[in-house]
């Protein structure tokens, strides 16, 4: 009993948390409406109407779950999924906004400061809303289904490598032309490969759960991999598909088809990846109900033994 009290208070709590940090993304983005003269780079991360929509979308479907609206939980659902879609755009660009702030020259300079702000902020309320969403009952048939997470991640880390690792063998497909760009035959444009064959990994383990690796350092090697493409990954899908509505796409010796299914593998990576990070928290966390009740049966036995 006690330990369904602390679960339920928990929920809320985690609740009204995504709750308040959708405001304070919905605020953070209309106050750099105010800003002018920020970095060209700033308008390239997302629409201005986007922390707005994510924010107002996620906090109408966390409303409807505080206040037991329970009639409408599909509604409520496809709430904060659509929050929770946006949110992970709504980031979109802050890799870009912290490599800026390091010294060395390695990003020309100016910080989109206010934006900065609202993707950071944005970042941590897509954190609070993947637990909302992911949070899955214990279940044989749930465990299933939560395992095409992992498989849907593992599918969109690959396109990346695969086509890395054929040009560095020499082919030519998705290119204009055989040696596009120095990419045929080249090892160590093949290097950038590595991460995402490393994330396809991960998101194997999280499907197969294998008891050999300690569960807290497989939780933190997806959730900070989710953390990090959801940085760069929407910014990236989304410059893409504004150059290509502008007509204004420089793809050099690749094929056009490539940006668009590299970065959009990224962008939906994101997202089932923090689908199969929770799933596996989820899947792999104590069964608090079922210790309590084995505790107060021993707890039970124990003194009726002691009686007689």
């Amino acid at each position: 009993m006690k330990s369904q009290t602390r679960h339920l208070l928990g929920s809320k709590a985690e609740s009204w948390i995504a709750l308040a940090l959708c405001a304070a993304v919905a605020a953070a983005g209309a106050l750099q409406q105010l800003v002018h003269d920020r970095p060209a780079y700033a308008e390239r991360s997302g629409p201005d109407w986007l922390p707005l929509a994510a924010a107002g979308l996620a906090a109408a479907g966390i409303i409807l779950l505080l206040t037991g609206r329970s009639q409408l939980p599909r509604l409520q659902r496809a709430l904060i999924w659509g929050g929770l879609l946006l949110m992970v755009w709504a980031a979109g660009g802050l890799l870009l906004d912290l490599l800026r702030l390091v010294p060395g020259g390695l990003m020309p300079e100016g910080v989109d400061w206010p934006g900065l702000v609202t993707r950071t902020l944005a970042l941590a309320a897509f954190v609070a809303l993947a637990r909302l969403v992911f949070v899955r009952p214990v279940a044989h048939a749930a465990t299933r289904r939560a395992a095409w997470y992992g498989y849907a991640a593992l599918a969109l880390a690959l396109p990346y490598p695969v086509l890395k690792t054929w040009w560095a063998l020499g082919g030519s497909f998705g290119l204009r032309w055989p040696g596009a760009d120095g990419l045929a035959g080249s090892f160590a444009l093949w290097l950038p490969a590595v991460p995402w064959l490393l994330a396809a990994i991960l998101s194997l383990l999280l499907v197969l759960t294998p008891r050999w690796l300690p569960r807290r350092l497989l939780l933190l090697a997806g959730w900070s991999a989710t953390a990090i493409v959801a940085t760069f990954g929407p910014a990236a899908c989304w410059a893409f598909v504004t150059g290509l509505a502008n007509g204004d796409i420089d793809s050099g010796g690749m094929a056009t088809w490539v940006f668009g299914l590299v970065y959009g593998s990224w962008f939906l990576w994101a997202i089932a990846a923090a689908a199969a990070t929770r799933s596996y928290q989820v899947r792999t966390a104590a069964p608090r109900d079922v210790l309590d009740t084995v505790t107060m049966s021993v707890g039970r036995a124990t003194s009726r033994t002691q009686t007689t």
